[in-house]
């Protein structure tokens, strides 16, 4: 079967796709890696083996390059691989020459992957070029045949008796004089090498004579001299050297390390919030347990008198008088006064006070144990919170870690472009997740590459403002409760508001009539358009259209959100915030009605009572706290809610007063459930979230209670009304439709979405049938076109479009089949089924795009004829 040109260029775009999204990232972050080395420690020596490393991944990045046709980056590899090469083999003599240009050809190769990304590859830059230019001619002066260099040994001992002595022993073996004037050579470059690393005159003094010598001397005199001398000076250094340490074995033992995958932290992290709500689920438990203890003491309290009555009356009975009328006990040979008679009356009577006597021990035995069970849970606690902690560090690396590799990486920018500028770390030792560090680095990579261009000025212009000439970007990373915010800030000029919306004007985002009633924030949403951009000329910088959306699509996609603050003159801030994978936070529940809603310590300022500060039956909209005049929300008509929510009949009695980016704000409530320490689960992204809501937590009663974020409180305080933001308009239309993608590969879903979220829509990966008909089950009114393969693991594209035709609900719903199947027989059972299209993998992105489109505009339209078989009905007995 031959494929025709459009089958090549599918082909070719797959490729494609897996070498930007899967290889190149992994090549790229081992070479990343070594320039942040070389930035924090450029004297550092790197073995064979480091560069055998980095040449391995320059090379695969090369090949990959080919493959997927980007021959800018192609040729950038190659150039590194063969520096990378030199420099192995010590052809290079001006090393610090060479690391500089490799991080700067580390950043282009960077540069280069993120165009890629966004579509064609760019004409070459200037900058690309005249860095082509100087890797060239570094090789230029590279030597053709070095002498092979020394090893590094770990100490001073081993460089004598090691790499010295294999010198001198190849040295004294030589028979020829080519063999003697190499080995000479080798000689000469290790002692070289060892005295200025070692900081030995004698050796370098040696080295220095010894060409000398060899072109005045006969070789055959002058090698054993050569030997002789050398191994003088030798004995003489290792006689000045402290005894050896002793055996590794005596040595303490140091730490091992074991690599674990980052799924397996995640399965951890999870366990760890189960025990630990578990713990909550027992502790409860033992409250119950000391709450029947105390109803029971408070009964037997009560049976108190009863018991005394039951005494009395035992005792009356006891006595002969008491007694008299009763039935003798068969000792009729006593008198009344001679023996006590006793009937079974006397006998129930005892019995029942033996009872009560045992039921107290019981209850005795109950604080007993209640003691023991809150001293083992108290203890069981201080475990797992001991557990969470190595578990949470674990995951945990200093910010700085990330940070660091930027200040190269400004200083290259500020030079390249003669733009003077400073890097400054603020929280550098704020503990972050690895995880998100990585995810992290694209997008701050983007925005610090922003501030420098967009951001600070030329240095004439900051002096002719009154600024220094040195612009300054500054790195900030912090924790608020359970999540990590992180800041790229500069004092530059800011942003040009009439500026952005001059061009929302341009691409028609908006018109020119509604553009003075929009707020600061409405057109700083027109930055994050698909395509909007700024920027007068094309660079190497900016202009191309990758704009700040692709920054917030890779904030979102790690269930963070980014926002913009910025001032004329003075600078622009970026602020990414990001949820922690498991958080243990102090928590106040508050009851709201019939809802239970939990509030973050941190984020709380005061508890008060709000009958001191208004009426509570009639309640004002502000209240008079600590001097200011603050806004009073009665919390359960604060927040949106999709459904109504029931009034509260009790009148809302406390004030819980909560930050709200730095402004204080009263949320009335009914009252405060508890104050304790629980869990902060985040939620996944099968479900859009309110950024107002960080998270959910479980307590031990089971019941999931809502998580506040008031940090993100300030879209609520200021609701726009009567006004709908163009952007807000463009983003709906863009993404009205919903297309869920039901595939078990992982690079074609990762295409798929690719491909329809550039075109505007949003997208849902399923990765089988079974996961796709379940969501389609519970949310599938939202969903407006499903793409399914047909081969798939537990229920396959067929059974997927059959369960879909049989439910009422989604029998109209328009299905793609997306397969490498091209015969007839399964082209013709998916139209049988109800398929309203049949595509063939690989796939062309806008021939795609053509039929979503035609199916999304005949989804209300076009009817779909259906036969009930016996195993269709089968089939909707078994998963409907």
């Amino acid at each position: 079967m031959t494929l025709n040109a459009a089958d090549l260029d599918a082909i070719a775009q797959e490729a494609r796709h897996c070498f930007l999204y899967e290889d190149a990232p992994e090549y790229l972050l081992l070479l990343e890696q070594w320039a942040a080395q070389v930035a924090t420690d450029p004297e550092r020596f790197y073995t064979p083996d480091d560069y055998n490393t980095l040449m391995r991944a320059a090379h695969s990045l090369k090949g990959g390059a080919g493959i997927a046709q980007l021959r800018q980056l192609q040729a950038l590899s190659h150039r590194l691989e063969d520096v990378l090469e030199a420099l192995k083999e010590g052809r290079i003599s001006d090393r610090p020459r060479a690391h500089q240009l490799l991080v700067q050809g580390i950043e282009q190769a960077q540069e280069l992957l993120a165009a890629a990304k966004q579509g064609p590859s760019p004409p070459p830059t200037p900058h690309y070029q005249a860095l082509l230019a100087a890797l060239a001619a570094l090789l230029e002066t590279a030597s053709a045949s070095p002498p092979p260099p020394p090893t590094a040994p770990p100490d001073l001992r081993s460089a004598l008796t090691q790499t010295l002595e294999e010198s001198l022993q190849l040295l004294e073996a030589s028979a020829t004089d080519a063999e003697r004037q190499a080995a000479l050579t080798h000689l000469t470059a290790t002692a070289q090498t060892l005295g200025k690393q070692y900081a030995i005159p004698w050796l370098q003094q040696l080295a220095a004579e010894l060409p000398k010598l060899a072109a005045d001397l006969p070789l055959g005199e002058l090698v054993p001299a050569v030997v002789t001398e050398f191994r003088q000076w030798q004995q003489a250094e290792l006689a000045k050297l402290p005894t050896p340490n002793p055996p590794a074995a005596t040595a303490p033992p140091q730490d091992s390390y074991l690599r674990i995958p980052v799924s397996r932290l995640d399965r951890l992290s999870n366990t760890v919030s189960e025990l630990l709500i578990g713990q909550e689920r027992l502790t409860l438990y033992q409250q119950q347990l000391l709450r029947i203890n105390r109803d029971l003491k408070r009964r037997l309290e009560q049976f108190r008198p009863i018991r005394d009555q039951v005494q009395t009356f035992y005792d009356r009975l006891a006595t002969p008088l008491g007694s008299r009328g009763l039935a003798a006990n068969g000792h009729s040979d006593f008198d009344a006064l001679e023996f006590d008679r006793y009937t079974e009356l006397h006998t129930a009577l005892q019995d029942f006070q033996e009872l009560l006597v045992r039921i107290q021990e019981t209850s005795a035995d109950l604080d007993l144990l209640n003691r023991d069970l809150q001293e083992a849970l108290d203890l069981n606690r201080q475990h797992l919170n001991h557990l969470y902690s190595e578990l949470t560090n674990s995951r945990l690396v200093p910010f700085r870690r990330l940070a660091e590799q930027f200040v190269t990486a400004v200083q290259t920018l500020g030079d390249r472009h003669h733009k003077p500028v400073q890097l400054v770390i603020e929280g550098g030792d704020t503990l972050v997740d690895q995880v998100i560090l990585q995810q992290l680095k694209a997008p701050l990579t983007h925005l610090v590459r922003n501030a420098f261009d967009h951001g600070l000025e030329p240095p004439q212009q900051r002096q002719h403002l009154g600024k220094p000439p040195t612009g300054t970007i500054w790195l900030r990373a912090r924790l608020r409760g359970n999540r990590v915010e992180i800041q790229v800030a500069d004092d530059g000029r800011g942003i040009d508001l009439q500026r952005v919306s001059q061009r929302a004007v341009e691409l028609q985002l908006c018109s020119p009539e509604n553009i003075p009633h929009l707020s600061r924030e409405q057109i700083l949403d027109f930055l994050f358009v698909p395509g909007f951009s700024t920027a007068k000329q094309v660079s190497d910088l900016s202009g191309r259209g990758v704009g700040l959306d692709v920054v917030r699509e890779q904030v979102q996609r790690s269930r963070g959100r980014l926002q913009i603050t910025t001032e004329p003159q003075r600078g622009t801030t970026f602020t990414l915030t990001l949820p922690l994978t498991l958080s243990l936070l102090p928590m106040v529940l508050c009851q709201v009605g019939e809802l239970t809603l939990a509030i973050p310590d941190l984020s709380i300022r005061e508890v008060i009572a709000l009958r001191e500060y208004t009426d509570i039956h009639h309640p004002s909209a502000t209240i008079y706290w600590q001097g200011h005049s603050i806004p009073l929300y009665p919390l359960h008509q604060f927040l949106p809610y999709q459904r109504p929510l029931s009034v509260p009949t009790q009148p809302l009695g406390v004030g819980v007063v909560v930050d709200v980016a730095g402004q204080a704000v009263a949320l009335a409530v009914n009252s405060l459930i508890a104050e304790q320490e629980l869990v902060v689960k985040p939620f996944d992204q099968t479900v859009p979230v309110p950024p107002y809501v960080m998270g959910c937590t479980v307590l031990g009663s089971g019941a999931v209670v809502p998580v506040l974020a008031p940090d993100n409180f300030t879209g609520l305080l200021t609701p726009m009304e009567g006004l709908t933001s163009p952007v807000t308009t463009t983003a709906r239309q863009r993404t009205f439709s919903q297309v869920l993608i039901a595939e078990d590969s992982i690079t074609v879903r990762r295409l798929l979405e690719r491909v329809l979220r550039q075109a505007g829509y949003d997208v849902v990966q399923c990765r089988d049938g079974k996961e796709a008909l379940d969501f389609l089950l519970s949310q599938g009114d939202q969903v407006s076109l499903v793409i399914t393969d047909i081969e798939m693991p537990r229920l396959d594209g067929y059974g997927l479009l059959e369960a879909i035709r049989l439910s009422g609900a989604l029998r109209h719903l328009p299905v793609a089949m997306l397969t490498s199947r091209g015969g007839e027989t399964h082209r013709q059972k998916a139209f049988e089924l109800g398929a309203n299209s049949y595509i063939i993998k690989p796939f062309q992105p806008q021939a795609l795009l053509e039929t979503v489109t035609q199916l999304l505009a005949g989804r209300d339209a076009a009817g779909v004829t259906l036969s009930r078989s016996n195993h269709q009905i089968a089939l909707a007995q078994k998963f409907l």
